[in-house]
């Protein structure tokens, strides 16, 4: 807002350093606020009760209190609406859309070339789109308002009521639960209840050698009596001590 306001008021002073010729102040305008002047009081602008044209009376007679002309004062007063009409479009830009688009919005409204000639008219121009833009403000802060309220009391109902589901679905798996285990208390304890008692052996988790498969050996071919080169002798009856 800093940067957007700096640029709009450095703008409007190098317009009315370079490029304003003349300055048009309304007739009516001036001799109403030269009325002002003379009567030294605002109430005086306000004879006729309250209107846009007597505020913007007021506001130029406070403004001809410090600069000493009315035509020179009404010139920064037309600088003065119109760095606040920049700043209030930035403030709903923003609010809609983000900074950076808010930001654009004021730049193009700060440099628009007929929106900075109007300098040179001293009517309520500038002070009337002030007003509207500020109105605008206000309506859409007060729409944003009511939405978030909205969106906030929602978000908390619906909370609440799934806190409520989840606690009565919570107090329905206790139930359930409770239900579920038996009142073992007072129950009689006998030994056919218990659990058996042999001891359970686990694999062992060790690596140990693969197991060998059992293997009968046999010959290629079967000796006969003939083919048997060993002495066999009679042993029955006999010991092995008996043996010579």
């Amino acid at each position: 807002m800093i940067i957007l306001s700096s640029i709009t008021v450095i703008v409007r002073i190098y317009y009315v350093d370079r490029l304003m010729s003349e300055v048009n102040i309304g007739e009516e305008i001036y001799h109403a606020a030269k009325v002002t002047a003379g009567m030294n009081s605002l109430t005086s602008a306000f004879a006729d009760g309250f209107q846009m044209r007597s505020l913007y009376i007021c506001s130029l007679y406070l403004a001809f209190l410090i600069f000493g002309n009315f035509t020179v004062a009404g010139v920064y007063l037309n600088i003065l609406y119109q760095v606040l009409t920049v700043l209030l479009v930035f403030i709903v830009i923003k609010g809609v859309t983000n900074r950076y688009a808010g930001f654009a919005g004021g730049l193009i409204l700060a440099l628009f070339p007929a929106y900075v000639s109007t300098l040179s008219d001293v009517t309520m121009q500038n002070m009337i789109i002030c007003i509207a833009v500020f109105l605008g403000v206000v309506v859409l802060s007060t729409m944003r308002w009511i939405y978030h309220r909205h969106i906030s009391k929602k978000s908390s109902s619906d909370k609440s009521a799934a806190d409520k589901i989840n606690l009565k679905e919570n107090n329905e798996a206790l139930e359930a639960d409770t239900n579920a285990i038996p009142d073992s208390s007072m129950k009689e304890i006998r030994y056919d209840d218990l659990e058996d008692n042999k001891v359970q052996y686990i694999e062992n988790p060790l690596p140990v050698p693969k197991r060998k498969e059992h293997k009968e050996m046999n010959y290629a071919f079967e000796p006969t009596g003939s083919d048997n080169d060993y002495d066999l002798k009679d042993l029955s009856g006999k010991d092995f001590y008996d043996i010579e």
